[in-house]
């Protein structure tokens, strides 16, 4: 199902071929259905969760990580996903999968730790953008399985539900705040212009849709443009204590003013960063950024297909991808733009990233991207880096705020392992995917000093493999 094309050799990079939020407890309408209820997915033992960390699942003390399996078969069933919690560094583990899934949900294809509720312990969000709801093929639903005590899931689905819309293709989070991405829905009629889910309060609520059909939003809903294709949530340049949201919208034109297609520069990618967005509004403020506005934009860069969000104190720092642009004069080696806020002062671009010299045409940098997150320690930002090698060995650098200019490559990986295809942090560990290590995949979690890390897959050491399955794409997404 995922396919693994060349960057320079396909136009929509992609791994393969709003709602309320429902309560997942004793069966009493058919799966799928918006007021669908069915058995909760496994969640943490209950526990204390006083004083967990931002990734602390199980409320131990330790940061976990989240490793999603998006084609694995539970039950048999083909494609329908599984995700697995890795608690520590790895040293045990818990599989995690919904009952109402189908062959084909690709549950797992994007995956965040996070805290939605009060009760401290980190929550799971899943999305399971190919699942099927109320009879619309691949409409997309997201879970959120509760971590520590309350020992429950709830899936979000959008009101209207659009079939080939897939929904929950990107996910981001920033207290009680969700945001799911759409990007091929068919936002004002437009085929595949892409939009953007938001739930919020302790009960994630009723969804709310935002697009470039929003009034205040910038830019133009246009054929392909894929807005909501990746999320980031932070404090961007709204009011100090509101949070911003940005969307990436890799596969714009960069066509000017006005409502266009197939003019300009084809895919060449922008960002949407809306702010204030934790309520609803009649119009919101936004502002739109182009690559060619930071960097030197040319046809096919993607700019926005990845980002990644982080503070320091008072300071925002967002990074945003254009993992085909010409990065160190090298044409499609890719390239990360870095932007800085400060207090209630609007994004600006700080530093371009790239590898110069060491780049090489379709090697993918900034194809991921993860920040260590909020702390009083220096921030450090990962870039993957898939395709780099000979024959997609892969590698991620790892780039420390204070000095972007420099960067540490990070390989451990042979040939085809497409090493750095997702990246994460669960505290100040790095856990890297690999998700075409053997026949399962891989995940590799390193501490901040280690040299080396263990590659870890369902049913090896103290993994869990899926009873009476397989995996099959173990690493496709980490968080």
């Amino acid at each position: 199902m995922r396919l693994l094309l060349s960057l320079a050799a396909t136009t929509a990079i992609a791994l393969s071929s709003t709602g309320a939020a429902e309560a997942l407890t004793a069966p009493t309408a058919p799966a799928g259905s918006p007021a669908a209820t069915t058995g909760a997915a496994s969640a943490a033992p209950p526990t204390d969760c006083t004083g967990a960390g931002a990734s602390d699942f199980d409320g131990d003390g330790l940061e976990d990580s989240a490793v999603g399996d998006p084609f694995a078969n539970p039950g048999g069933l083909t494609g329908a996903g599984a995700v697995h919690v890795l608690f520590g560094r790895g040293d045990s583990g818990k599989a995690v999968t919904v009952p109402e899934t189908k062959a084909g949900d690709a549950f797992g294809w994007s995956v965040r730790l996070t805290k939605v509720d009060g009760d401290g312990c980190a929550d799971l969000l899943v999305g399971a953008p190919y699942a099927d709801v109320s009879g619309r093929t691949d409409a997309g639903a997201v879970y959120v399985v509760y971590g520590g005590p309350r020992g429950r899931t709830v899936r979000l689905v959008s009101p209207e539900p659009e079939a080939d819309a897939h929904f929950g293709w990107s996910l981001a989070s920033g207290g009680t705040l969700v945001a799911a991405g759409a990007p091929h829905e068919n936002a004002g009629g437009t085929a595949d212009s892409g939009a953007v889910y938001l739930f919020g309060g302790e009960t994630l609520g009723e969804g709310r849709r935002i697009s470039q059909e929003t009034e205040g939003v910038s830019g133009n809903g246009e054929v392909g443009d894929m807005f909501g294709w990746s999320l980031a949530i932070g404090r961007l340049g709204g009011a100090l204590d509101e949070p911003d949201l940005a969307v990436g919208v890799p596969y714009e034109n960069d066509d000017g003013a006005g409502r266009q297609v197939g003019a300009g520069k084809l895919d060449s990618g922008s960002i949407a960063v809306i702010y204030d967005v934790r309520e609803p509004k009649d119009e919101y403020g936004s502002r739109k950024w182009d690559l060619r506005e930071v960097a030197r934009s040319e046809e096919g860069d993607r700019f926005g297909y990845a980002m990644a969000y982080a503070e320091q104190g008072d300071v925002g720092y967002l990074a945003v991808s254009a993992p085909l642009g010409d990065g160190g004069e090298v044409k499609d080696s890719g390239l990360v733009q870095l932007f800085q806020s400060s207090g209630a002062q609007e994004i600006n671009p700080i530093a371009t990233l790239h590898q110069g010299r060491e780049g090489a045409e379709g090697e993918g940098y900034g194809f991921s991207l993860a920040f260590t997150g909020e702390g009083s320690g220096e921030i450090r930002l990962a870039v993957g880096v898939p395709f780099d090698g000979t024959g997609g060995q892969g590698g991620v650098r790892l780039i420390t705020m204070g000095r972007p200019e420099a960067g540490t490559l990070v390989t451990q990986s042979e040939a085809g392992d497409h090493f750095g295809w997702s990246v994460g942090f669960s505290g100040n560990r790095l856990v890297v995917g690999a998700p075409d290590r053997g026949g399962a995949g891989a995940a590799v979690l390193l501490g901040r000093n280690d040299t080396q890390g263990t590659p870890l897959s369902p049913g090896t050491g103290k993994v869990p493999a899926l009873e009476g399955a397989a995996s099959a794409d173990f690493g496709a997404a980490v968080g």
